[in-house]
């Protein structure tokens, strides 16, 4: 019988996902920048995954901490082509490409996560980008960030997707508490390298600031480790990854109902987009229920 938390975990992550994002975007227009904001949210990711050495797990060899970093490089750098694709892109089409995630996942799974995908799991995962799609920003963008966004974005999204691959197939090499805990170190580390980039050091913010990136660091450490968890646990990467698309309904929900308490002002942006968004919310929730018919 299938665990019911192969469901909820996911579920729960695209939950507490939207107001870690509300929370880092917060912070971003605190004054904190998208690259400090990483940094600190990586290494909060980072120092949450530790305890999970507690459990336990397979020993260590050269072969299972290098699968272990080399997840944790592929999850980083699709941390650095989001930010490209925002920055040198459009916001707006930037975010239905991130969404081809879970098409790049239901591609790779079949070869290397052995991972036998029927045809209504296919069909969830196109509707799943098509509503990605309609919950993203305005279908409008400057020509010359046209390729950016789409070169940044896609390969963002195959980062992501290769991440979910790699650690279905090797976290359980080592157990989920050996293998994560490594995975979000080296991203920590890695994000050494962001330093350059500061326009001031992390000393120069103030303390709001800082609250406000480690908080939504906490809220990116607990839906990571239902992603992580889950994807390891119960080798079902496509179907976690259709779940976990439920944030883009909660993002609606969530910034419609109380995004105020952030100083959100989404919600200002006019009927029409809302209620296309809402559209894409209701593709969202049919693509969810008929991947879990299938199984």
């Amino acid at each position: 019988m299938r665990s019911p938390l192969a469901t909820l975990l996911p579920l729960c992550s695209a939950f507490t996902y939207t107001f870690a994002a509300l929370t880092l975007k917060r912070a971003t227009e605190r004054g904190v920048g998208a690259w400090r904001v990483t940094f600190i949210a990586n290494w909060m990711v980072a120092l949450g995954f530790l305890p999970w050495l507690l459990q336990g797990g397979e020993p260590y060899t050269l072969t299972t901490l290098a699968q272990a970093t080399l997840s944790g490089c592929a999850f980083f750098v699709g941390q650095i082509f989001t930010f490209l694709a925002i920055t040198r892109g459009d916001v707006s089409l930037t975010t239905p490409i991130l969404g081809t995630k879970v098409l790049f996942v239901a591609l790779l799974a079949p070869f290397f996560a052995h991972e036998s995908l029927n045809p209504v799991l296919w069909g969830s995962a196109g509707l799943t980008c098509l509503a990605t799609a309609l919950l993203g920003g305005e279908f409008q963008t400057n020509s010359k960030r046209l390729i950016p966004s789409l070169l940044y974005g896609i390969s963002a999204a195959l980062a992501y997707a290769t991440t979910d691959i790699l650690q279905q197939c090797w976290a359980p090499n080592l157990g989920f508490g050996h293998f994560a805990p490594v995975m979000f170190a080296t991203i920590g580390f890695l994000s050494l390298g962001l330093l350059p980039f500061f326009d001031e050091p992390l000393t120069a913010l103030p303390a709001p600031a800082v609250s406000l990136a480690m908080g939504g660091g906490l809220l990116l450490t607990a839906q990571a480790t239902g992603i992580a968890f889950s994807i390891a646990q119960f080798h079902e990467v496509t179907l976690t990854n259709i779940l976990y698309a439920t944030r883009g309904i909660w993002s609606v929900l969530v910034v419609w109902s109380v995004g105020h308490w952030f100083q959100n002002t989404e919600k200002s942006v006019g009927t029409t987009l809302m209620l296309r968004r809402l559209l894409g919310a209701a593709i969202l929730l049919g693509a969810v229920l008929l991947s879990l018919l299938c199984k």
